[in-house]
């Protein structure tokens, strides 16, 4: 209940405030910190986006499918490109979770490391469950480890955990 209440909030604020100016990125919708990697939240508004690029965000990868519900309606690429910002864009569908997607997550990391990044999606539930995934199996951490940083934005419903049990090549 906490994410579908908080989404509908997040688009109707974006609706509602903005285009005052963004001060502060920790105010995006599920905002989170992953330690020692990137910074991650659901979906910025205009204005957080140009914040981004102004606080010195190299790059910015969204995984959110381009859609009305979801709000990815901003036109994420034409900001950023004024900002000369980087962004990557791989819609992933929620009820449908791909390992095709996480392999093309896993390269944009692996490929931009040592930058500033930022991942988001819609609510940042995907982005929780890719950077648990890539923390995983890619950096070989426990899952004791990265549990609690999913689970400070959800707690993963059939569909993400059966995506999460799949062992992939990454």
């Amino acid at each position: 209940m906490k994410n579908i209440f908080g989404f509908l909030t997040n688009i109707l604020k974006r609706i509602l405030f903005g285009s005052f100016p963004a001060k502060d990125l920790t105010k995006i919708y599920n905002y989170h910190n992953v330690p020692g990697l990137f910074e991650t939240s659901g979906q910025p508004g205009k204005q957080q986006l140009k914040l981004l690029a102004k606080t010195g965000y190299e790059l910015v990868i969204n995984l959110a499918p381009n859609s009305i519900l979801e709000g990815a309606v901003i036109n994420e690429a034409e900001i950023f490109d004024a900002e000369e910002v980087e962004y990557i864009h791989i819609p992933v569908d929620f009820n449908n979770p791909s390992i095709k997607d996480f392999e093309d997550f896993v390269s944009n990391i692996e490929r931009h490391k040592g930058k500033k990044i930022w991942v988001h999606c819609a609510a940042n539930m995907r982005v929780s469950a890719f950077v648990y995934k890539y923390r995983r199996d890619v950096l070989k951490l426990t899952h004791n480890e990265i549990v609690s940083d999913m689970k400070a934005v959800w707690t993963p419903n059939k569909t993400w955990r059966a995506f999460l049990e799949e062992r992939g090549p990454a």
